[in-house]
């Protein structure tokens, strides 16, 4: 599965125990996609994956990455997986993505501007230490390429709630801005 909050702080230690600096940005697929977060949230440089025509980000409080630098946010861990050139032509529905995840749906999923959302019931403090089991899964097509997200919180948390989908479609609004075809198109 996905990387525990524990594992993920102790690879962000560099040579001497200084967290390397997280990044505001990224680009994939030779900048078609790029990839940012929300004002006070930032990617992992450590666990950035750009592979052939796919890549990986994980956005998380940039204040955490960086052992204490900015903005205190909500916290949350964010994935941003990149499929390849033309992969996916379907937007998968929420129903779908659910049974790909072998959870129940909770309310609150659906299609909005582009972006399929399901609000999952369990499985999410598998991935996040002292998280809570909701967690939500988003996907949205951009630049010809399939993005996936899914958003895991604290325990109680309002973004394992009914914020969720408000931040998974901040994070797919940021990624449209950012991207080059999508500002092109304005």
């Amino acid at each position: 599965m996905l990387l525990l909050a524990a594992g993920l702080l102790a690879a962000c230690e560099g040579q001497l125990g200084t967290p390397p600096t997280p990044l505001r940005q990224a680009q994939f697929e030779g900048g078609a996609i790029v990839v940012a977060g929300p004002e006070g949230y930032c990617i992992d440089p450590v666990t950035l994956e750009r592979r052939a025509g796919q890549g990986f980000a994980l956005l998380a409080s940039c204040q955490i990455l960086s052992g204490g630098e900015g903005a205190v946010v909500e916290p949350m861990m964010l994935t941003v997986t990149i499929g390849s050139a033309g992969a996916g032509r379907r937007l998968p529905s929420p129903e779908v993505m659910a049974a790909e995840a072998g959870q129940s749906e909770i309310s609150g999923g659906g299609v909005r501007d582009g972006l399929s959302l399901v609000h999952l019931a369990a499985g999410g403090n598998r991935v996040l230490d002292a998280g809570d089991p909701r967690y939500w899964r988003g996907a949205f097509h951009q630049n010809g390429r399939l993005v996936i997200l899914a958003l895991y919180a604290p325990k109680g948390s309002a973004l394992a709630g009914s914020d969720g989908a408000g931040m998974l479609q901040a994070v797919r609004s940021r990624i449209a801005a950012l991207s080059p075809e999508a500002t092109a198109q304005r």
